[in-house]
């Protein structure tokens, strides 16, 4: 896996103006905005939707606030201005261009499938957000400074189409430059690319589970049978290096501020010790004294509670953009809504297995190593379903801790949330503060960034009264 080296986990000497477009080559504008657009989903998203869902907990700073539910506009910029908007989507849009000029199909079918991954990330975190004005500085066209906002509903759509365009660029017989080491992801592994495009697709027709339950199933499923991932080998994800300064963005997040500012959270902790989880010390770190594994309850500080474990406190740590396990997971969902019992529990059994033998490899730097016998226990007690015993409680569940730390995770809970499921699937408990931030409800969505409501203040306000941290993403009914 190529790995590519930087001086800090802040990309601001790559994000540009996305009124002034680079000059630079397609080979060079590649690798920085996948690293960016990975430090942005592993980064501030992972992080804070983490928190949102319990998986880890806030206990001091930002981090403690984010706990409790008080995410705010200039939270939400760092997102928008340093990894999304005039980071890696203006790097993507220009290499959609250029590629199209130069008649080399093969970058522009990755930088679509990495455009479609930015922007479906924009509208699960923010619903209507700017696109088909937003990097028009980068055409003839004509600069936009102040560009409209699309709806989330068509922007699904638009996601949709990037993604199918990607794989007829991908599947091009010629193309006058492709990917090689520059693609971090992949190494220019076209048919790897289009494994990943089909997951993606599968993923975004089955957000709108709540929206058209069996339609959304049979697309998502359309995908998976196209053909996909294959096993944990075929991950879309950068592994950046295995050193401080190539590290990926968890670990040097959690040797700055960061690290002190988060825990384990006390939901997830107990969660997994009720199951006798053999991930568990993978994910959290076990105490040296007291409590081996210790969480911190939502939006409480517990600075003793356990730090996070060597899966993703080491600097190989993969940084993730969409995995097998998801996509079985979605295929077992999927199934389950259409009545295919025998086939979900299936899918969900293989997500189980493989989950279980990718969070607990061994990994000596920690100490941590493979005990068979748990693994095997665990998968016989919750990973062997049948058709008679599948459910979608145990589908949500077993997701919500395989994709430990990963956005979609929250994106999960929120559709789990039902009327007769009002805390989500698993059950969460509200934050102490909610009566203080969100008057007693769950953060749904994230607030536009500080700087558009500067900036663009017309244009956030057309979006209408109802875009606070509890109004929901147009997919959660």
């Amino acid at each position: 896996m190529p790995v590519i080296l930087f001086t800090g986990c802040q990309f601001g000497d790559i994000n540009v103006n996305p009124n002034a477009p680079t000059d630079a080559p397609v080979n060079v504008l590649l690798p920085a905005a996948q690293a960016n657009l990975s430090y942005g989903i592993n980064g501030d998203i992972a992080q804070f939707n983490s928190i949102f869902l319990q998986q880890i907990g806030g206990v001091e700073n930002i981090y403690l606030s984010v706990g409790q539910y008080d995410l705010n506009g200039n939270l939400a910029a760092r997102v928008w201005d340093g990894n999304l908007y005039p980071g890696s989507m203006n790097d993507l849009s220009v290499i959609i261009r250029k590629a199209g000029e130069l008649n080399a199909p093969h970058y522009r079918g990755v930088a679509r499938i990495m455009m479609a991954t930015a922007l479906g990330q924009a509208v699960d975190l923010w619903n209507n957000v700017p696109y088909s004005e937003a990097f028009r500085g980068n055409t003839p066209n004509g600069r936009v400074v102040q560009p409209r906002y699309d709806q989330a509903a068509a922007l699904y759509d638009t996601v949709q189409t990037l993604l199918s365009q990607g794989i007829v660029d991908l599947q091009a017989t010629t193309s006058t430059f492709s990917p090689g080491r520059d693609d971090l992801v992949y190494g220019g592994n076209r048919p790897r690319w289009i494994l990943a495009a089909r997951a993606l697709k599968a993923r975004y027709f089955n957000h709108l589970s709540k929206v058209n339950p069996e339609q959304s199933a049979r697309q998502a499923l359309e995908q998976i049978q196209a053909g996909t991932f294959t096993g944990n080998a075929d991950d879309a994800r950068i592994v950046f290096g295995n050193t401080v300064d190539a590290a990926g963005p968890w670990f040097r997040y959690l040797v700055g501020s960061f690290g002190n500012g988060v825990r384990a959270g006390e939901f997830f902790v107990n969660l997994l010790n009720t199951r006798s989880d053999p991930r568990l010390p993978f994910y959290v770190r076990a105490n040296t004294t007291g409590a081996p594994f210790v969480g911190t309850p939502a939006g409480v500080s517990r600075p003793a509670a356990s730090q996070l474990g060597g899966y993703i406190n080491r600097p190989e740590a993969p940084a993730n953009f969409i995995t097998f396990v998801e996509t079985k997971f979605i295929e077992a969902e999927a199934n389950l809504r259409l009545g295919r019992r025998a086939e979900a529990a299936a899918a969900y059994n293989a997500a189980v297995a493989a989950s279980i033998n990718k969070v607990t490899a061994p990994i000596p730097a920690f100490s941590l190593v493979t005990s068979t016998t748990a693994n095997q226990a665990y998968i016989r007690q919750f990973g062997s379903e049948t058709a008679e015993t599948i459910t979608l409680d145990k589908i949500f569940t077993e997701k919500y801790i395989g994709l430990y730390l990963e956005p979609e995770a929250w994106t999960d809970w929120r559709r789990s949330i039902t009327a007769d499921r009002p805390n989500g699937v698993p059950a969460l408990t509200l934050a102490s503060s909610s009566q203080q931030f969100t008057s007693g409800r769950f953060p749904r969505r994230w607030p536009y960034p500080l700087s558009e409501v500067q900036q663009n203040r017309a244009n956030v306000e057309a979006q209408g009264a109802n875009n606070t941290i509890i109004d929901r993403v147009f997919w959660d009914r």
